[in-house]
């Protein structure tokens, strides 16, 4: 009987056994509101979304973007090889970099293509500390700093060319009413002299 009470078990256990092994090989449990640690059992964050083979967990108020093969699982939860302060350090260092390329992108003259990269919406006209003047065929818009990025073709925008042409309608039509009641001012007779 105990060989029977024996086998039972062995086979009560085999489909928890399996499940086990099918949810290690599938890899962790990376859906947006799981928390995330580091290699010493640190809190990293929670995961905000997943974007193809890649998992955003948020570092702080950070989105940090990884692969989903960075991730195993720890006792407390899906975790990743290295401790929070190195991902802050990584994190930092690779945001320095960015801004130092960005910067070196944003110099008068340089084309801007927008957001798809197809089309050239301008040209940087002047760098300001408070934003940066793009000239365009419509006239000259300040945009802030933000706007700008570097994509693998060059230096562009956040907006489509379609975007961006409209934004930029939208931004000099008022410049161009007041240049038009400027006109019309000038243009008036002083009737009261009569």
């Amino acid at each position: 009987m105990t060989s029977l009470s024996l086998g039972m078990a062995l086979a009560a256990a085999a489909p928890a056994a399996a499940q086990e092994a099918a949810q290690a090989a599938a890899g962790p449990n990376l859906a947006p509101g799981t928390v995330v640690y580091d290699s010493e059992g640190a809190e990293i964050g929670p995961v905000s979304s997943e974007v193809g083979d890649n998992i955003v967990v948020m570092l702080g108020d950070k989105p940090v973007t990884l692969p989903k093969n960075a991730f195993g699982q720890s006792d407390k939860g899906p975790a990743i090889t290295i401790t929070r302060a190195q991902l802050t350090a990584a994190v930092d260092q690779a945001a320095a970099q960015t801004a130092a390329a960005l910067d070196a992108a944003i110099q008068p003259g340089a084309d801007i293509l927008g957001a798809n990269g197809s089309a050239v919406v301008g040209k940087v006209k002047l760098v300001e500390a408070d934003g940066i003047v793009v000239a365009t065929s419509s006239g000259d818009v300040k945009m802030p700093r933000h706007a700008f990025f570097l994509s693998p073709k060059g230096l562009a925008t956040s907006f489509t060319a379609e975007q961006f042409a409209a934004a930029v309608a939208e931004a000099t039509a008022p410049a161009a009413a007041s240049e038009a009641v400027a006109d019309a001012d000038t243009e008036t007779p002083d009737r009261s002299a009569n």
